[in-house]
């Protein structure tokens, strides 16, 4: 599953500035503080992901992401 990190380092700059647009969300507090995990976004602020990356990003992953979890510490319901 992509992570939010792979899928920005995968972003040329343009692509970033653009995706940055789309979301709403400033440029350094992208690089800052959401890729590496820091702050945790707004349930409208991960959607706003998901459909700016034309669906490479998804709810799961980025909740995994945010949240810390692996594959490995996902329990089946």
């Amino acid at each position: 599953m992509l992570t939010l990190y792979d899928f920005w380092r995968g972003l040329g700059k343009d692509e970033r500035i653009r995706f940055c647009e789309v979301t709403r969300i400033s440029y350094g507090y992208m690089e800052s503080h959401l890729i590496h995990g820091r702050k945790k976004p707004s349930m409208d602020t991960i959607q706003k992901m998901v459909d700016a990356s034309n669906k490479k990003l998804t709810h799961e992953g980025l909740f995994n992401f945010f949240l810390g979890k692996t594959s490995d510490q996902q329990v089946a319901v």
